[in-house]
């Protein structure tokens, strides 16, 4: 297979013999046609206007293609235009004709190059990862937004400064957020009714917090009379990697959170680089994962735990008293009365303070997905113009929100006598008939309890703002972008997440800490790769 670096170098000079044929003709390449939008265009009135008093910034039907890689359904084809109203909706509110492609989850990468080597450019391209659109910006293929951004007063309200501050990369803004994540999602749960029969209360800080994982594991906490239960179930990604935030929620990485560290991550303290991976914080954490293992206080299956449907199963068994999973846990625990035979008494509480007095759970969620231009689209301002309208309508119009977020009216959802949005819940095949409307439904907000449909919104709420107070800000390591030639980059990586494991293991002696550091020094070049974050972090105004 070719490696990424050559294709995308390929397709960049493929680009740039595009653009110089462009350059050539400048009749913008819009098609004549009415406008459609009517009274369906709340956008901001200077949208892609065409100079004089009055002139309608839509009069000329344009042609959209838009590369969604954000939609949680991919591969799933779209209606015909007369039965995807989400599609209406768009075209007519800012008069396009909207030609949407949806890869298959996973396959979002390698269909754009194979998109982008054959000419055929999506003018608007979704990126779930925020390095990669930074890699095809620097490749010139992704167009610089900030002389455009201005006229769009409600799509830049809509969102925050900090999420716009993490499009920034090198002074530009590279492309607009995408979907708005879910801070919180993971925190701290343990089972009331076995504090209870044990005469214990809720653990606030390490020391006490394992020594309840202890009660829980050899005081027959259930009062069963079997040693059948375990303080704490955990588990590993499969590739290794605690901090893959693809599933924080597998525990581990919460421990590592107590003592202020995670994997791969980074600090800035008096303009001095803190590597989360050679600190002696992480050494701290792991010789606490390490006495966990060898007490025995965590289900010993914790190796085999590699994603959140296991350690679910280990939850919905009732034999462990503490865990780190969903906010949502008890907002409808049927299926976990119904697998344990009782109904156990989970409750949320808050992390414990860890041995500097601070209680983290975890980072915010950070802006890493975005809706990039490409430059091919750029040549043309007045199709920019009509990208950030489009954008500016779907991801800002109140009336249109709960379609797009919750799908098509009087199927997914109805108002009520008092006008509030009320959830309906449609037959499994109408749900499978409509998974189209999926693709659509990125601008809907992190914090509404409409979209998540809760059983029990006060109860799930408190537990959510537990989880977000006790969130810090998203590390630095955030702004990173692999240093292409940096050839031990993954080296690197794969040898800090097997020996952290090794140490928490116990196959590796926690005495044998420096020689880890000393092999990251002088096998894995550790000081070229940090003197190269500090110089991203300080190109990034990061680092003073």
């Amino acid at each position: 297979m070719m490696p990424q670096k050559r294709l995308r170098s390929l397709i960049s000079l493929a680009l740039c013999a595009i653009l110089l044929v462009l350059s050539a003709c400048s009749n913008g390449g819009n098609t004549q046609g009415g406008n459609t939008s009517g009274k369906n265009a709340p956008v901001s009135n200077n949208n892609g206007a065409a100079p004089g008093a009055g002139a309608d910034p839509f009069a000329d039907k344009m042609t959209l293609n838009v590369y969604n890689a954000g939609s949680w359904a991919g591969g799933v084809p779209f209606a015909p235009r007369e039965e995807d109203v989400h599609r209406q909706l768009l075209e007519n509110a800012v008069n396009i004709d909207l030609q949407m492609t949806v890869p298959q989850a996973g396959e979002d990468i390698t269909k754009l190059n194979t998109l982008l080597a054959s000419g055929d450019i999506p003018d608007l391209i979704f990126f779930n990862d925020r390095s990669q659109a930074i890699q095809y910006y620097n490749d010139g293929m992704v167009a610089p937004l900030d002389d455009y951004l201005n006229d769009y007063p409600r799509l830049m309200d809509h969102f925050t400064e900090d999420q716009w501050a993490a499009l920034k990369y090198q002074g530009s803004t590279i492309g607009t957020p995408g979907l708005e994540l879910v801070s919180g999602i993971a925190g701290w749960w343990i089972r009331n009714d076995w504090l209870q029969n044990l005469n214990l209360s809720v653990p606030t800080t390490t020391d006490e917090l394992f020594e309840v994982m202890k009660a829980f594991t050899f005081d027959d906490p259930d009062q069963n009379g079997k040693n059948d239960t375990y303080g704490f179930v955990g588990g590993v990604p499969k590739d290794g990697d605690i901090s893959n935030t693809l599933v924080q929620g597998l525990g581990l990485n919460a421990i590592m959170w107590l003592f202020g560290v995670n994997p791969h991550k980074v600090d800035v303290e008096n303009g001095q680089l803190v590597n989360h991976n050679t600190d002696p914080r992480m050494k701290e954490a792991v010789s606490y994962i390490n006495r966990m293992v060898t007490e025995k206080v965590i289900d010993p299956d914790w190796v085999t735990i590699s994603d959140a449907a296991q350690r679910g199963e280990k939850i919905e068994k009732g034999k462990v008293g503490i865990v780190v999973n969903d906010w949502r846990m008890m907002d409808d625990p049927t299926k976990l009365y119904e697998v344990s035979g009782e109904k156990p008494d989970w409750i949320s509480i808050p992390p414990v303070k860890g041995p500097s007095g601070e209680q983290i759970l975890g980072e915010l969620a950070f802006q890493n997905n975005l809706w990039a231009v490409s430059t091919l689209a750029a040549k043309d301002p007045e199709k920019v113009k009509r990208i950030l309208a489009m954008l500016e309508f779907w991801y800002t119009d109140e009336e249109s929100y709960p379609t797009f977020s919750y799908g098509d009216k009087d199927i997914f959802w109805e108002y009520n006598d008092k006008n509030e949005v009320v959830r309906l819940s449609p037959e499994k095949e109408v749900v499978d008939a409509m998974k189209h409307t999926i693709h659509y439904k990125l601008p809907r907000r992190a914090d509404d309890a409409a979209y998540y449909n809760f059983k029990q919104p006060e109860l799930t709420g408190g537990v959510h703002q537990t989880n977000i107070q006790h969130s810090i800000s998203p590390k630095p390591s955030v702004f990173l972008v692999p240093e292409e030639s940096d050839s031990l980059y993954q080296d690197r990586k794969k040898y800090v997440n097997e020996m952290l494991l090794r140490f928490i293991y116990g196959r590796e002696p926690i005495e044998n800490w420096d020689t880890y550091v000393q092999t990251l020094e002088k096998t894995y070049q550790l000081k070229s790769y940090e003197d190269n974050v500090l110089k991203q972090l300080t190109e990034q105004g990061l680092v003073e």
